[in-house]
C-alpha cells in the first residue's frame, strides 16, 4: 500500500487530523482510495459513488460532517473510475473484493458500508456476500432495477449483451489503441457550480445536462470500463431479505430514472431498514448535503456498531 501525498481542505469542525491518500496494488493495476482517519477508534465508514464518478464525491461530506475524529471515513474510486485504472473484465464483484482489500489493508475487521446509486448496489452485494463484515448500511438512492424507467429501464432488457459489446473496445485497449491519460473530474467543484447555477436561475435542468450526459461521462472514463459498469446498474439486486445488516436508505422524491414506489416497496424487504426521502431528483448529495449528512450523522448515533 502507497501513500500518496495530497491535501487536505477541511471544513470548520474538521479535526486536525488531515485526509491520507492511499494507493493499494492490485493484480493488473492499483486501487485508489481516500481515508480522513480517526486514529484510536475502530468505526469504519466506507462510502463507495455512484457510476461514472469518483471518490471526490465524498470530499464536501468528510470535510463537513461531525463524524470526523470520530470515525474512519474511506472513500475508494471503484475501479474502472477515477484513479483506479482498469481495461479489462468489471463485474460487481471485483467492486465488492476491492472493499474488503482496502479493510485488511487498513486493518479494520468491519465497517459501515455505504454509497450512492451504483456504490449503494454494491454495498448491498457486499453486505450479501460479506455479513460477517458489514456492521450497517447506508443506501443513498440504490438502483432498484425492476423500477427503473426511461433508458435504464431499456437497457436492463440488454444486460447480457454490454460486455459482448465491451469485448472489441477491451481487444483494440489490449493492442494499445485506447487514451493514453483521462482527466479526474473534480466532483466537489462541479456540485459547487452547478449548486450556484441551479440557486441563480432556478433551472434544475443544470442537474441532468452535467450530470446524466454520457458524452461527459466518457471524457472521464474509459469506454470499455463504462459500457461495462452500465450494465451492473441494471444486474438484479441480491435477495434483500437474506440481508441482517441495520440500514439507512435515503431516496429522492423526483423519480428521475424511475418508480419511486417501487423503489421503497423493495428496499423495505430489507429485515432492518429505516428509510427517508429527500426533495431531489436523483443526486443527493449535489442537491441535499446538508439533510444528506444530517441523516447519516443521526442514524449512526442510534446505530452506532459494537466493538470489532
Amino acid at each position: 500500500m502507497e501513500a500518496i501525498p495530497g491535501e487536505s481542505t477541511p471544513g470548520e469542525s474538521a479535526p486536525a487530523e488531515p485526509m491520507v491518500e492511499r494507493r493499494l496494488a492490485i493484480p493488473g493495476s492499483s486501487l485508489y482510495y481516500r481515508l480522513w482517519p480517526a486514529p484510536g477508534s475502530e468505526r469504519v465508514l466506507l462510502l463507495a459513488h455512484g457510476f461514472a464518478s469518483n471518490s471526490s464525491r465524498w470530499q464536501g461530506f468528510a470535510d463537513a460532517t461531525a463524524l470526523r475524529g470520530q470515525w474512519n471515513i474511506i472513500a475508494p474510486d471503484l475501479r474502472g473510475h477515477g484513479r483506479s485504472p482498469w481495461r479489462g473484465r468489471l463485474h460487481c464483484g471485483h467492486w465488492v473484493d476491492d472493499f474488503a482489500r482496502i479493510l485488511d489493508a487498513e486493518g479494520f475487521a468491519r465497517a459501515v458500508i455505504g454509497g450512492h446509486c451504483l456504490g449503494a448496489n454494491t454495498a448491498l452485494r457486499f453486505a450479501a456476500r460479506q455479513p460477517q463484515r458489514t456492521s450497517g448500511l447506508v443506501l443513498i438512492e440504490p438502483m432498484v432495477p425492476a423500477a427503473l424507467g426511461g433508458r435504464l429501464g431499456r437497457l436492463r432488457r440488454l444486460r447480457g449483451v454490454l460486455p459482448l459489446l465491451a469485448l472489441p473496445i477491451r481487444a483494440l485497449n489490449a493492442l494499445g489503441i485506447r487514451r493514453r491519460r483521462l482527466p479526474v473530474l473534480d466532483l466537489g467543484a462541479l456540485d459547487r457550480e452547478t449548486r450556484a447555477h441551479m440557486h441563480d436561475s432556478g433551472d434544475t435542468g443544470a442537474l441532468v445536462k452535467r450530470y446524466g450526459s454520457i458524452r461527459h461521462d466518457l471524457h472521464y472514463m474509459a469506454t470499455a470500463a463504462y459500457v461495462q459498469a452500465l450494465g451492473e446498474i441494471v444486474r438484479p439486486l441480491p435477495p434483500l431479505q437474506d440481508i441482517s445488516a441495520p440500514a439507512l436508505v435515503l431516496l429522492s422524491t423526483g423519480g428521475l430514472f424511475g418508480d419511486p414506489a417501487h423503489t421503497r416497496r423493495v428496499m423495505r424487504t430489507l429485515p432492518s431498514v429505516d428509510l427517508e426521502e429527500l426533495s431531489a431528483h436523483h443526486w443527493i448529495p449535489t442537491e441535499q448535503p446538508e439533510a444528506m449528512a444530517a441523516a447519516i450523522e443521526s442514524w449512526l448515533g442510534r446505530h452506532e456498531p459494537g466493538p470489532t
